[in-house]
């Protein structure tokens, strides 16, 4: 790797870094004035794009092990945000979906979020605004594409420790 590649990457790893502690803390300050917690948050995101899913689907959306997502949930549950159900096919399957009050409380939460990056976007220039969304679009996808640490074909620097 070029020396240029090398110190980018260490300032894009202290920017991504600060930006991840900023988020996390607008996350915990905006959605939890809702009575729900941030991965909560996330769940609701995630039936609200992705409509009803069963416990497997969602627990892989979020990253997550399904009795993780099974704790998640409970609270969602006794809230009335969130609707479990089995399916006519298979009774042992189990799926969740938005209640009414869960997609109210989703599209109000998306709504503040929105409203968050549109002040964002305000403080940067104009003729900015573009590449700071397609960077941002970009720098996603590059990490999505990274090996994961549970995928033996593609080794990270976890599993190379290993060895």
């Amino acid at each position: 790797m070029s020396q240029e590649v090398s110190a980018q990457a260490a300032q894009l790893h202290r920017a991504i870094g600060l930006l991840v502690k900023q988020y996390q803390c607008r996350d915990r300050n905006d959605v939890c004035c809702y009575g729900i917690s941030v991965s909560q948050c996330y769940a609701l995101e995630a039936l609200g794009e992705h409509g009803t899913l069963t416990m497997q689907a969602l627990a892989a959306h979020l990253h997550l092990a399904v009795s993780t997502v099974t704790r998640i949930l409970a609270p969602l549950v006794e809230k009335g945000f969130v609707e479990r159900h089995t399916t006519p096919r298979d009774r042992r399957l189990c799926c969740v979906s938005l209640s009414t009050a869960g997609a109210r409380l989703y599209q109000t939460i998306q709504a503040d979020l929105v409203a968050r990056e549109q002040a964002v976007l305000q403080r940067i220039p104009a003729r900015a605004r573009d590449h700071v969304v397609w960077a941002i679009t970009e720098l996603s996808r590059a990490m999505a594409a990274l090996p994961t640490t549970d995928d033996p074909a593609h080794p990270t620097c976890i599993s190379m420790k290993e060895e």
